[in-house]
């Protein structure tokens, strides 16, 4: 029996399982599907995008952004880059998605492959982050034939197997320990660096746009190693190195592992297996706000998911006299004159909370008078990317509500070939 293949956009409904096969996806619950209801006979998804198998199934759910139409599809490397640029990001970026390393892969055409490319660029900006940083230096073992000379331990089988037996009486097979960046760490991390590169290559447009983060990255990792078993790789424990580098490591493995620890297996071919993921569209829209943030206001403006005592802020503003409470929406219904009163109350909590107003400069004495502007960020394909963005923040006020305003961004798209 052939597998069902259902298409759906994100925040849709779909009639196409029966009703057993229903009740086994509640049994299996599935990231991709926010609602089950079998009475009436549907599904409906969420707001994440991904490939998966339906329930204990081999049927195959495919779940597509709502902003794509059949010419253009959202850019969403564009929209990841813009805000994993920042270095405060790399312990941020762990939710944006999942990969399910431990299924089957999937078969699916190239152009459905959204994952790995994203683990990719997430990849590359962390990599950028630990290079300007520096690469870290560690103990690492090293075995070594050396002439005339023994350093560290005598590894006497391989010195009697590989020089006595070979009348090399002056050599010894030594092994010791030494301090530098060729480290297994950094192995790792080159290894993964020769996947990304091939995989771009393979995809000429994706190579030369991000050309110049590889050609800043590369040099840091010259004198390191590539040399890295398959075994070293999946047993490899990175629980003591800073946020960087345990993301860094975590999507390098990831990235050799979806191509089988065989970077001969990356070509642009048409159909490619990829594991199950998903990909948290409102968060991906996070980030992309907080890349056009800081870049109009300035990076230590704009604190981002600050924790507060009511709850966690996607953005504060603490610049001196505009300060102002800024929240991303990824939502349609902002697109028109309707709101959602619960996102109202999320902000009015937040602009009241003592824990954000002594984080601005605002004097203690005036916080009982103070009322701060409330701003929620909505994706709108019909607005401009952010352009003078200080003269925009309140010409559209939610009239309903005093010091509440919202501003539509349009979000990357690109043209379907």
């Amino acid at each position: 029996m052939n597998a069902k293949k259902i298409h759906i956009k994100e925040h849709s409904y779909s009639y196409d399982l029966s009703e057993e096969e229903l009740i086994d996806l509640l049994k299996n619950p599935n990231q991709l599907i926010q609602e089950i209801n079998i009475e009436k006979g549907f599904f409906k998804t969420g707001y994440f995008i991904g490939i998966s198998r339906i329930g204990s199934t081999q049927n195959i759910l495919n779940v597509t952004p709502k902003l794509d139409t059949e010419t253009t599809k959202i850019n969403y490397l564009s929209m990841l880059s813009k805000g994993m640029q920042h270095p405060e990001m790399a312990s941020f970026g762990r939710d944006l998605f999942y990969v399910d390393l431990d299924a089957k892969p999937i078969k699916v055409k190239q152009d459905q492959d959204l994952i790995t490319p994203l683990i990719i660029v997430s990849f590359l900006q962390l990599l950028s982050i630990i290079v300007k940083k520096g690469l870290r230096k560690s103990y690492y073992k090293v075995e070594q034939n050396i002439y005339g000379n023994v350093r560290g331990k005598i590894l006497v089988s391989k010195t009697i197997k590989q020089n006595l037996f070979k009348n090399k009486n002056l050599y010894t097979y030594c092994a010791f320990d030494e301090f530098g960046v060729d480290s297994p760490e950094n192995r790792i991390l080159k290894k993964a660096l020769l996947f990304s590169i091939k995989y771009l290559k393979s995809f000429n447009t994706s190579e030369n746009r991000f050309e110049p983060l590889i050609k800043y990255i590369s040099p840091a990792f010259k004198t390191v190693n590539s040399s890295v078993t398959i075994s070293e790789i999946k047993n490899f424990k990175n629980d003591n190195f800073f946020p960087e580098y345990k993301r860094g490591l975590e999507l390098a493995k990831m990235i050799i592992k979806r191509f089988g620890y065989n970077i001969n297996s990356i070509s642009n071919n048409q159909e490619v297996d990829v594991y199950p993921y998903w990909i948290d569209m409102p968060k991906l829209f996070e980030f992309y706000v907080l890349g056009i943030l800081k870049e109009t206001f300035g990076r230590k403006d704009i604190v981002f998911q600050f924790g507060a005592n009511y709850g966690e802020l996607d953005y504060l503003r603490i610049t001196e006299g505009k300060e102002l409470v800024i929240d991303a929406k990824y939502k349609n219904l902002y697109v028109n004159n309707n709101y959602e009163i619960e996102d109202i109350r999320q902000l009015s909590g937040y602009a009241r909370d003592k824990k954000t107003l002594a984080k601005t400069k605002i004097n203690k004495e005036l916080w009982q008078s103070t009322l701060l502007n409330c701003l929620i960020v909505y994706p709108d394909q019909t607005c401009d990317i952010f352009e003078n963005l200080d003269a925009k923040l309140f010409i559209n006020p939610i009239n309903q509500f005093e010091n509440f305003y919202k501003i539509g961004v349009k979000i990357p798209t690109k043209v379907i070939v």
